[in-house]
């Protein structure tokens, strides 16, 4: 392993955490951070049984439906239970809280789009191999890892 490619990586994720911060800081000022984690994983799983997206998550089911009543209180979700076991709640998006999900990640592309306009087709590239190789050799990280972020 090359001390450099070490090196250009974790400066790198220090400016991809910046523009995660940045696009997510407007969102903030409506939700938490693990709120908004419940938004993106209904944004990209669709509607869930509170029980799977507890498990989906990593959090107790006790914590997540706490989480779960804050939110659809304020509209972001919607609560229902299910025709054929009442005893079986349903969570989904609703449209506020599609849409809010849709902004943070329209904007983050956004920012990205601008910092890779200003490099050359060249560089372009090469940033797309890499982090395609990048994204290939960390894999998916553990549920455990982003809840200690809070994500």
């Amino acid at each position: 392993m090359h001390p450099d490619a070490t090196a250009a990586t974790l400066v790198a994720s220090r400016a991809l955490l910046g523009i995660v911060a940045r696009s997510l800081a407007p969102a903030l000022a409506e939700v938490t951070v693990p709120q908004f984690r419940v938004l993106v994983v209904l944004s990209t799983s669709g509607p869930q049984r509170m029980g799977d997206l507890a498990e989906r998550i990593g959090i107790h089911p006790s914590t997540l439906t706490r989480t779960v009543e804050r939110l659809r209180t304020g509209g972001w979700i919607t609560r229902s239970e299910a025709p054929d076991n009442r005893r079986e709640v349903h969570v989904d998006l609703s449209e506020a809280g599609a849409e809010l999900v849709a902004t943070v990640t329209e904007t983050r592309r956004e920012m990205l789009r601008e910092i890779l306009a200003s490099a050359s087709p060249e560089d372009q590239e090469a940033v797309r191999v890499g982090m395609e190789a990048f994204a290939r050799a960390a894999g998916e990280p553990e549920v455990t890892e982003l809840r200690e972020l809070g994500i």
